[in-house]
């Protein structure tokens, strides 16, 4: 979220960052040392604390477990979705309420009852808000990672709303005055960024978020001839020259099946085979130049290789949000 702002040129000032990882923490810290981090239960903190921020715009990335498609989608009943209620309960006591509120989380939220939960209090509150589903590849980046954002300004006349009242679905699929590839969609409207038709040509080669890796780094980036007998069949293989990737989680490297490409520098996918040599995986600094973060951003030397795919496949998409902000900025 904080290098999306920066991104977005706007001035401006992170009054407090929350996260109740460690690993993440220390990361944050070592890129922004200026901010103050609290590393606790959001749920614990007093109101008063969250009125003396007197902060203008909250972000927020809640955890995604409570709503994945993979998961169990027990939603709000999921215990880790408690600090995000409580986020949600609180927008209706605070005095100073900040004035612009953006959300994102993983495709299955906006069939959640804590989106209902929420789109409520937003109403009784005095919030416009739109909601979106979108994908990287819409901006040119060779990385397909759909996700729900919402984007609500404190600029609307509050309004009585029951706990049963139902508000209608309208996702929007591109972002006002930006210039994005339109995802395909059937006869009914219905999108479907991951099985859509895209124009190609519009989204860069993946070689152009490649690095330059030395002889040590090809070898401890390397499958294993194990995992290429044992699973090559299942992975998603892509090519320097492809135009797509697919998402990467954070159990890439250690399981094979949709949890991200792996790259064939050699040959063409499908007729020559992989090899020892000529097939990785994507490095960390590779993935994270596909979500769009900058090469300011750098890991700590004690983060170690598996933390940081588990870090990047639990984070966003650093172009996306940034053209919400600015967009939000704008409404």
């Amino acid at each position: 979220m904080h290098f999306a702002l920066k991104e977005t040129g706007i001035d401006f000032q992170v009054v407090r960052a929350f996260d109740i990882n460690t690993v993440a923490n220390e990361v944050y810290t070592h890129n922004f040392a200026e901010v103050p981090l609290m590393q606790r239960c959001i749920e614990a903190l007093p109101m008063s604390m969250f009125e003396a921020l007197k902060a203008d715009l909250w972000t927020m990335s809640p955890p995604c477990q409570p709503y994945t498609r993979q998961g169990l989608q027990r939603g709000s009943d999921d215990m880790r979705s408690k600090s995000f209620l409580f986020l949600i309960d609180l927008l209706g006591k605070l005095q100073r309420k900040p004035t612009f509120l953006l959300m994102e989380n993983v495709v299955g939220f906006e069939k959640s009852d804590t989106r209902a939960i929420l789109l409520r209090q937003l109403v009784r509150v005095g919030y416009r808000f739109e909601e979106y589903l979108l994908n990287p590849l819409q901006l040119g980046y060779p990385n397909s990672r759909t996700r729900y954002y919402l984007l609500a300004k404190l600029d609307a006349q509050p309004q009585v709303c029951s706990d049963s009242e139902g508000l209608p679905a309208r996702f929007r699929y591109e972002v006002p005055g930006v210039e994005m590839i339109p995802p395909a969609a059937d006869c009914d409207g219905h999108v479907d960024f991951e099985k859509g038709a895209w124009d190609h040509d519009k989204v860069r080669q993946i070689m152009a978020f490649m690095e330059d890796l030395s002889d040590d780094e090809l070898a401890s980036s390397r499958l294993s001839q194990n995992v290429l007998d044992k699973h090559g069949y299942v992975h998603d293989v892509v090519t320097p020259a492809d135009r797509r990737t697919c998402c990467f989680t954070k159990g890439y490297t250690r399981f094979a099946e949709g949890t991200g490409s792996i790259l064939q520098t050699a040959g063409v996918v499908g007729t020559d085979p992989m090899t020892v040599e000529n097939t990785r995986y994507f490095t960390p600094r590779e993935i994270a130049n596909l979500m769009g973060f900058p090469a300011a951003f750098y890991f700590p030397a004690a983060t170690s290789k598996r933390q940081q795919y588990r870090l990047l496949g639990n984070s966003l998409s650093v172009s996306v949000v940034a053209v919400l902000i600015s967009y939000l900025h704008r409404m």
